[in-house]
């Protein structure tokens, strides 16, 4: 049986709730993801950022003070104020069916994957899957 630590990115990127939507949209461009957990310095999950809620600010910004002051803005402006604080975590030994279904029925992009003191192991987003399906339908 497969389980989420088969496929599951390990040591993701990840940034503080202190760190700036400009550094969040930077390294998700850099790395071309779309998800960052958002951590403590013990690497406890403390949320985490979609290129979703990154965009979503960025037009409040745009709306309010125009897009030549976007990218100062989004400098000022910290994860803190933005991030999903609501996340689901797994654990890595975590049937991979379970967790497909999990993030099936929650409509969620990724899913945190955690010890037993929250600290972050992982991510396990709806690519990993996509990916697992291609190996599988590529046999």
């Amino acid at each position: 049986m497969k389980t989420v630590s088969d496929i599951m990115t390990r040591n993701p990127h990840t940034l503080t709730p202190q760190a700036s939507l400009l550094d969040a949209e930077q390294l998700m461009k850099t790395h071309q993801i779309r998800h960052l957990p958002i951590a403590n310095d013990e690497q406890q999950v403390q949320g985490v950022i979609s290129q979703k809620e990154v965009l979503a600010e960025a037009f409040k910004i745009t709306n309010r003070f125009g897009s030549q002051h976007l990218q100062s803005y989004l400098a000022k402006t910290l994860i803190d104020q933005a991030m999903q604080r609501e996340v689901i975590t797994i654990s890595p030994d975590m049937p991979l069916l379970d967790a497909g279904r999990l993030l099936q029925e929650k409509k969620r992009g990724c899913l945190l994957v955690t010890n037993g003191d929250n600290q972050l192991q992982g991510i396990l987003t709806s690519q990993d899957f996509v990916k697992l399906a291609i190996q599988l339908l590529d046999q």
